[in-house]
């Protein structure tokens, strides 16, 4: 097989994993040693030309070769099988929608989480029910890490350095779940968003940590709390709109669907009520006022919402399609919100997922 990547002989396993250290070629946390066995096996599954490449990782460039991503994958604790989800997930990261240089660069703390959907979630393992969005699951983990380890190593997405971000969150280690599809009266969120039923995809959005939201009760209820959730004047959401993800535990798809609600019918009332007066918005300072002018000279900001009514009610999206919604997590009180970047990007884009013979 063809690499061309730097070889090392090492014959003490200690050694080898601080060199990787010292050479900064890890996050902070140890690594899967990548033997040229290891990386050979993750090429040979997916069948594919070890230097095809999906194209320079941003902000510094380096080439996301299949052998430079299968590395990275080893790296993070991938086996074969999951190689395929690492690649569809830096596919869905480098589509300019995503704006993954910014991304990379912002002193946003938003993170590109990757979420998973499918037969293949179920397969391999994917945690998609209690505990979603914390450790314990290997393919969440690996398939997780392995794209921040590209993101790092290929994209030198490095803080002091071109990561920027003020504070992050513990995301930027690893940041993948899978969509619950089987406790779940809704379509899924790639079918929603074009893929056929059935089919193994990948959805990627550049979002804050999850914030809690305590969602239990009648339909209106859980409304009434997740809107609030969602208009709070910190997240950049309120400021320049973008866009932002909701995620309902089974319990509370079963309640709103139990009573007639479709999911759209619940985007469509948290984009009509998560809103607040214009008077809230503006009271915030002149900085945020700045970052709204910037949003409307780029074109990405309703002018219809800028008026001078301070009763005005602003919603926390342009439109109710900028609203994601994901069922995952246990049965149980508990929501989230994960507010986005904001207009600047970081938006939603979904790919299949390629398996080898199917």
């Amino acid at each position: 097989m063809n690499l061309v990547s730097e070889s090392l002989s090492l014959d003490d396993y200690e050694q080898a994993v601080e060199l990787f250290f010292e050479r900064g070629w890890t996050d902070g946390l140890p690594v899967v040693l990548p033997t040229r066995k290891r990386v050979e096996a993750l090429i040979a599954y997916v069948g594919r030309d070890p230097q095809a490449s999906l194209g320079p990782v941003p902000p510094k460039g380096g080439q996301a070769t299949v052998e430079k991503l299968a590395i990275n994958a080893v790296m993070g604790g991938c086996r074969p099988e999951h190689f395929p989800v690492v690649l569809a997930a830096m596919e869905a990261m480098m589509d300019p929608a995503h704006n993954l240089n910014g991304v990379s660069q912002t002193t946003h703390m938003c993170v590109s989480l990757v979420i998973v959907n499918g037969p293949i979630a179920r397969e391999l393992g994917f945690n998609s029910r209690d505990g979603v969005f914390g450790n314990g699951y290997r393919a969440n983990a690996a398939v997780g890490r392995a794209v921040r380890l590209a993101l790092w190593n290929l994209g030198g997405a490095v803080p002091w350095d071109t990561d920027k971000s003020t504070l992050s969150h513990p995301g930027e280690y690893a940041f993948c779940i899978a969509e619950e599809e089987q406790d779940n009266p809704w379509q899924p969120l790639h079918v929603e968003r074009g893929c056929p039923a059935g089919s193994d995809a990948v959805t990627v959005f550049a979002c804050e940590g999850p914030h809690s939201v305590f969602c239990y009760g009648t339909p209106e209820e859980m409304l009434h709390v997740l809107a609030d959730s969602m208009c709070s004047l910190g997240n950049n959401n309120m400021h320049v709109m973008g866009q932002t993800l909701v995620t309902l535990n089974p319990l509370n798809a079963e309640e709103f669907a139990k009573r007639g609600w479709s999911k759209q019918d619940v985007r469509l009332y948290l984009w009509e009520h998560a809103r607040r007066p214009l008077s809230d918005v503006r009271a915030c300072g002149v900085v945020h006022e700045q970052f709204r002018k910037m949003e409307r000279d780029a074109g990405r900001y309703p002018l219809r919402y800028d008026l001078d009514n301070p009763t005005t009610r602003l919603p926390v999206t342009s439109t109710p399609e900028d609203i994601h919604i994901v069922v995952a997590g246990g049965r149980s009180y508990f929501a989230a919100v994960l507010p986005g970047w904001g207009g600047f990007g970081g938006f939603a884009v979904t790919r299949q997922i390629r398996r080898p013979g199917r």
